[in-house]
């Protein structure tokens, strides 16, 4: 188990909707900004269909929170892959190409993804378009986050120092978290909250399960 925040020069985080990122890594991200490393949030899906049938209007307004929440936590302009939201299981291929033209161009060294372990089926997906990403390319490490399941860590990022950081990105998901940001707060920090018996010690941490270059990993 390691306990820093992982070493890296340019990241990116796959976030299979606009909120998955903050409640996942909001923490890291921000603490890799304070470290001056350039992160950039790639949108799988616009989360359309939060309330059922694709709405136009709950994209945009989704969007427009995944946009702030980017700036809340000093990352770069966010990408928008525009793939079917509850459908990404269906177009892995087209989500390795979009992401494969987002990789050439910033070039990150280290990605996150939800991990394969997760509950929802579009993070399953994008879990699986991460592994196939690294395996196509073998010039990052990926690092899987958690948000609705538990990972078996390999590290662990103390987010004490902005855990209110972290708090008010993921408020800021009024829309996108059902008009009930604050019970998403109090479950995300509750995880991270938990995580602290691992250290002995009181304060918030996130998980990451950290696969390294070239390990062989089959997807």
């Amino acid at each position: 188990m390691i306990l820093s925040v992982p070493e890296c020069k340019e990241a990116l985080v796959l976030a299979p909707h606009p909120d998955d990122e903050a409640l996942g890594c909001g923490g890291t991200i921000a603490l890799l900004k304070e470290k001056g490393v350039s992160s950039t949030v790639a949108f799988l899906t616009d989360g359309e269909s939060l309330n059922g049938a694709p709405s136009l209007e709950i994209a945009e307004v989704r969007r427009e929170e995944g946009r702030k929440c980017s700036g809340m936590l000093g990352c770069r302009e966010p990408v928008f892959i525009g793939l079917p939201d509850g459908e990404v299981g269906s177009h892995i291929d087209e989500g390795v190409i979009r992401l494969s033209a987002v990789i050439e161009l910033k070039k990150p060294d280290l990605v996150f993804s939800p991990s394969p372990l997760d509950y929802h089926q579009d993070h399953l997906a994008t879990a699986k378009i991460a592994m196939r990403l690294m395996k196509e390319s073998g010039t990052f490490r990926l690092a899987f986050y958690e948000v609705y399941s538990t990972v078996r860590f390999t590290h662990l990022v103390d987010i004490s120092e902005v855990v209110e950081n972290k708090k008010e990105a993921i408020l800021n998901y009024r829309t996108s978290l059902y008009g009930r940001p604050g019970q998403y707060v109090r479950a995300s920090l509750g995880l991270n909250a938990h995580r602290s018996i691992f250290v002995q010690d009181e304060g918030y941490y996130e998980a990451f399960h950290i696969v390294e270059i070239n390990n062989g990993l089959a997807v």
